[in-house]
């Protein structure tokens, strides 16, 4: 009896033992790691900052600049159904909006990170045209680089037409086409490509001088790209370092070409005996130089047959005065 008892003692002592051992096992299990298993102590971070042009025409390109660290690819998400799988991505949006770009980074032991920012892309006002620089705008009488004083100081170019003359009137001086002469005016100007820009021109045409050729005045746009191959305008602030001749249109053939003519006007006489103001607008297309040039036309038997072989034009019987050029930029 007391044997069985004392087995009985030693099988709940067991027991109890493989009991305690078990819950003490549970506490502890460890699983062990994959053979060849290495711990990434340096697991990547994903991080990026972008810049997108100021103009205009630049807004929409966006560069990525990648700050993440500790990574090996790289996986873009560009907002707008774009993928890249660049360092540093290069992207132009088809215009404004709000782009969310995700960069998702991963490692060699494929750990990986991601980072979002929504980028917001607006266009900007495009700049105002700043209106062109002529010199001697209101036809003064001013010294030029050969010559006496003349308000057409600024405005010659002998290899197109002579000069036009000086003269007065609407209270101040004014520049005079007439005398049946291949009389002109002609300068060259900066101005801001596929831009709008108003000329005024205030003009009087004097009664019938000496004969039944009407004058009228012509006044031609003539594109930059037009200009004797290889030459660049320059621009000057004294009218008595301004060449005469030798520059920018060196023919009337090549002034009459019709590729060349940004815009032609033509002004008949008002049969008025006050000055008016002729305006019209036109377009700088993709130059950024134009040169304006002022002629009257309207006689075919003009009084020097020999000025008119070479220049192919004269004005009529009736006298033209100019009194300013006022060029403004249309914004």
């Amino acid at each position: 009896m007391r044997k069985n008892v004392l087995n009985r003692i030693i099988v709940f002592r067991i027991s109890v033992l493989s009991l305690l051992l078990s819950m003490v096992s549970c506490d502890f299990i460890e699983e062990l790691p994959e053979a060849n298993s290495q711990v990434d102590e340096t697991p990547p971070t994903a991080f990026f900052t972008f810049t997108n042009g100021v103009e205009v025409e630049t807004f929409n390109e966006v560069s990525f600049a990648n700050q993440s660290s500790n990574a090996t690819a790289f996986a873009w998400d560009l907002g707008d159904g774009t993928i890249s799988t660049e360092v540093d991505p290069f992207h132009t949006y088809a215009g404004e909006g709000s782009f969310t770009v995700t960069l998702t980074v991963s490692d060699a032991l494929n750990q990986s990170a991601t980072y979002s920012e929504t980028i917001e892309l607006i266009e900007p006002e495009a700049p105002a045209v700043p209106d062109p620089v002529l010199l001697n705008m209101d036809f003064d009488r001013l010294p030029k680089s050969s010559g006496s004083d003349c308000t057409c100081s600024g405005w010659i170019n002998t290899d197109v037409g002579e000069q036009g003359e000086s003269s007065s009137g609407n209270g101040s001086d004014v520049l005079k086409l007439d005398n049946a002469e291949p009389d002109h005016a002609y300068q060259e100007f900066a101005v801001v490509p596929n831009a709008e820009y108003r000329v005024e021109i205030p003009y009087l045409f004097q009664s019938d001088q000496a004969g039944d050729l009407p004058s009228s005045l012509e006044i031609r746009v003539l594109a930059g790209e037009g200009y004797v191959d290889g030459y660049t305008p320059v621009y000057f602030t004294d009218t008595t370092e301004i060449p005469q001749s030798g520059f920018g249109y060196a023919t009337v053939a090549q002034i009459e070409e019709a590729d060349n003519n940004l815009t032609i006007q033509v002004v008949e006489n008002p049969n008025s005996g006050d000055y008016r103001s002729f305006v019209f607008t036109f377009n700088s297309g993709a130059n950024d130089s134009v040169a304006l040039f002022i002629r009257g036309i309207g006689n075919s038997g003009p009084e020097d047959p020999a000025d008119f072989a070479r220049y192919g034009y004269a004005s009529g019987d009736e006298e033209i005065r100019v009194d300013s050029v006022i060029i403004t930029a249309v914004n």
